[in-house]
């Protein structure tokens, strides 16, 4: 690219050899060029760069301070060049080099280990960080990170592939000796305290939503900022909530150890996508996307159907 940078590799090679060895005959014959070819090079190169680069009136050929200043420069480019050629040669572009995956965090303490499993398949290097769905898709959009796992499927962006991963109603769940009727919200919002999930995750908003939705009002009191901790205050009896099946999944409490009933007015649903800039992971979005659908099948979708089978229907994976 010697018309924007004023050089190529194989003229900085040329230079360098022509430098370390002060004689261009000794250079060409390094090289396999010609002298004349190795002259022309060095006169281009200087032209192309508006600087002398070598004192040809000494013998051995010295550099000028521009020259060294190149020289250096050109070494380190030159060191990185050969080393790149090498990996390619070397490596085994069936896995990715590196990846970077970010996920809800209940989707990562629920099957976190067995996708994990399957990252390490089809990569020699990755990583996993689990937060607030906004700050996955600003790393997604802003590249620090590949593939998401979210309730955030960015409708609004363009030029991402998308794969639905599991679809799930919101539901009720209460303390295992609450004795009233739990389809009478307002009457539980007076007996009892509601545990809220942060206001700045989506979960929490979509629930604050439905909140407003039937009218119900519960005091700020309790807030927290994950399903176990919520879910270990409706255990302990400290009061009730509004989460997902996947959440009391992940929080490792038994679906038994509280009582989980469906919302008396028509729940919304929580939607989580796989989402990934196109073109650039090759069929790896795809295999995950399978990989996470089939591990909640075996695992989450089989403690469902054994604790809370009325959900079954309502309950989509893929």
């Amino acid at each position: 690219m010697a018309s924007i940078f004023g050089f190529d590799l194989k003229a900085l090679e040329v230079f360098v050899q022509v430098a370390e060895t002060g004689n261009m005959t000794v250079a060409a014959e390094r090289l396999g060029m010609t002298q004349s070819a190795v002259s022309q090079t060095l006169s281009n190169l200087e032209s192309n760069l508006s600087s002398t680069l070598l004192d040809r009136s000494v013998r051995p050929i010295e550099m000028t301070a521009a020259g060294r200043f190149l020289y250096d420069r050109a070494s380190s480019l030159l060191a990185e060049a050969r080393k790149t050629s090498q990996d390619i040669r070397k490596s085994n572009f069936q896995q990715l080099r590196q990846v970077n995956v970010a996920m809800v965090d209940s989707l990562a303490t629920a099957v976190g280990r067995p996708l994990l499993e399957a990252v390490k398949r089809r990569t020699r290097d990755w990583s996993l960080t689990t937060g607030l769905s906004h700050m996955h898709a600003h790393g997604l959009m802003s590249r620090a990170v590949d593939i998401i796992i979210s309730d955030d499927n960015l409708d609004e962006y363009t030029d991402l592939v998308r794969y639905q991963i599991l679809r799930e109603p919101f539901i009720l769940a209460l303390p295992n000796d609450y004795k009233g009727d739990p389809g009478d919200l307002q009457q539980l919002n007076k007996k009892m305290d509601f545990v809220r999930y942060s206001a700045h995750s989506l979960i929490g908003q979509t629930i604050e939503r439905y909140l407003r939705h039937i009218q119900l009002e519960p005091a700020q009191r309790l807030r927290l900022d994950n399903s176990y901790a919520v879910v270990s205050m409706v255990a302990s009896g400290a009061g009730w909530t509004i989460t997902t099946p996947l959440c009391l999944f992940q929080s490792g409490i038994r679906l038994h150890q509280v009582n989980c009933v469906p919302l008396p007015q028509e729940a919304p649903f929580r939607h989580l996508t796989l989402v990934a800039r196109r073109g650039e992971l090759s069929d790896l979005p795809k295999e995950i996307a399978e990989d996470s659908r089939q591990i909640l099948r075996d695992s989450f979708l089989a403690e469902v159907a054994q604790e809370l089978p009325w959900l079954m229907d309502q309950i989509s994976i893929g």
